[in-house]
């Protein structure tokens, strides 16, 4: 995975090809239903844990919704309010992605080289996730939600589409379980049609997590590269 997919990670979790026609806007009383219900399911946490599969499908895989998927990866996440992130990637090869809110490392240990960003270059896409991960708190503010109709009972499925635009993201689809308000999947299109997919499962309350679980201390035989 390059640093510009990783880009589309923070902003997690991702890509259609045109408009949404079976989507409207959310009246407020449902809306406020939707809100509240992942407010009590997640905004009260001090942090935490969840199995997660990324795929990136391109344009074409998704307008013929092929089963035939590339880069997959599958991993771990841990998140702490407000900022703090960790996934560790398991497959297809070892990486570590983490930020304490101040400094973002990305670790590839089969190559010994460590990634050095500040966290000032994702705000916005740590800010969303952030805002996802604590329930949708403050999410009216910078997006339009709308409910895109569906065929399934058992979820809801949101549209995020950022205001204003952003350069990179077209808009987002947050899909959650009706029954616990418990994210099931994020989809975030790019504005070429692109998209990458979360799939998540088994989400876990967690914390106070250790001292330096987000930061990252690279050893002397690791290089470091700083963007």
């Amino acid at each position: 995975m390059n640093s510009k997919s990783y880009r589309i990670v923070f902003i997690f979790f991702l890509f259609l090809f045109g408009s949404i026609p079976l989507a409207r806007a959310l009246p407020d009383d449902q809306l406020s239903k939707i809100i509240s219900g992942m407010k009590d399911r997640y905004g009260n946490a001090k942090g935490w844990k969840a199995e997660y599969t990324r795929e990136a499908i391109s344009k074409t895989m998704a307008m013929l919704e092929t089963a035939d998927r590339h880069d997959l990866a599958k991993g771990s996440l841990y998140f702490k309010p407000q900022h703090f992130l960790r996934l560790e990637q398991a497959s297809p090869q070892e990486e570590l992605l983490l930020t304490d809110g101040q400094t973002l490392w990305w670790y590839i240990p089969l190559k010994k080289q460590a990634y050095k960003y500040s966290a000032k270059e994702f705000g916005k896409e740590l800010g969303l996730l952030s805002d996802i991960f604590q329930g949708l708190k403050g999410i009216k503010n910078n997006f339009q939600i709308t409910l895109k109709a569906n065929p399934e009972t058992n979820t809801y499925h949101l549209i995020l589409r950022p205001e204003p635009p952003w350069q990179e993201i077209d808009h987002l689809e947050l899909i959650m379980l009706k029954q616990d308000f418990s994210i099931k999947r994020i989809d975030i299109y790019n504005n070429i049609g692109g998209l990458t997919r979360f799939l998540f499962s088994k989400w876990e309350e967690k914390g106070p997590f250790k001292k330096g679980f987000f930061s990252f201390s690279p050893t002397s035989d690791i290089k470091v590269i700083e963007k």
